[in-house]
């Protein structure tokens, strides 16, 4: 009878021992940091997990099922570790920060008034050219649309980067004739503004240019 009694309560103590024990269960995505165990009498898919946060360790955490297959390691920092409030030490700092911005606005809204009127205007030539006379030192340009009004007091036409006289041709009053520099070498830029805003800027290589014989037009005398 004693006997029987002594192995009951090794059988109990066993029991017990057991019941009280978890087994630690492998995650089918180890995370690091990340302790599971199984939960007795729950069918061996509830888990309960231990997770080490840099302030310490969180948990027991109940989970139904394995938490590496849904959840990863950021997912453990931002749920169950302690954020450092960071924003709030930021944003003291960036409260001056507005008053520079006062000092670059006036000079944005300064450019845009100087940029915008030269851009205003419509392109004056075709940037073709018609004749190119070497020895007569004359070229003729052609217009985008004939304008026999056009004063040439409003015209300031480079070639080369040196002034050239211009005026629209009697005879055609398609095109605009200018007076070549001297000593010129091909290829040329030329740019053209009238009442001083840029309307034609482009390269002209030269071609057709030749010696002429043949007499040109003389230019006709303003005002």
């Amino acid at each position: 009878m004693r006997k029987n009694l002594i192995l009951f309560m090794m059988f109990s103590t066993f029991v017990v021992t057991m019941c009280g024990t978890f087994p630690e269960r492998e995650l089918a995505n180890p995370i690091d940091g990340l302790s599971c165990r199984a939960v007795s009498g729950s069918g061996q898919r509830a888990m309960e997990c231990f997770y080490t946060c840099p302030e310490g360790t969180v948990g027991p955490i109940l989970f139904d099922g394995d938490p590496s297959l849904s959840l990863s390691k950021g997912d453990f920092e931002r749920r169950y570790c302690e954020a450092v409030p960071q924003f709030t030490s930021t944003a003291p700092p960036s409260s001056p920060s507005p008053s520079p911005s006062p000092i670059s606005s006036p000079t944005l809204k300064a450019t845009a008034t100087v940029v915008v009127p030269v851009t205003a205007q419509d392109p004056l030539l075709a940037e073709t050219v018609s004749m190119c006379d070497l020895g007569g030192k004359l070229i003729n340009f052609r217009l985008l649309e004939p304008d026999p009004e056009l004063n040439p007091e409003t015209l300031d036409v480079q070639i080369a980067g040196q002034d050239s006289t211009c005026y629209v041709n009697p005879t055609n009053p398609s095109l605009l004739t200018c007076r070549l520099p001297n000593d010129l070498s091909f290829p040329v830029q030329v740019v053209v503004k009238l009442d001083g805003a840029v309307v034609n800027d482009f390269l002209y290589t030269g071609l057709g240019c030749s010696i002429l014989t043949t007499p040109t037009s003389r230019p006709r005398s303003y005002p």
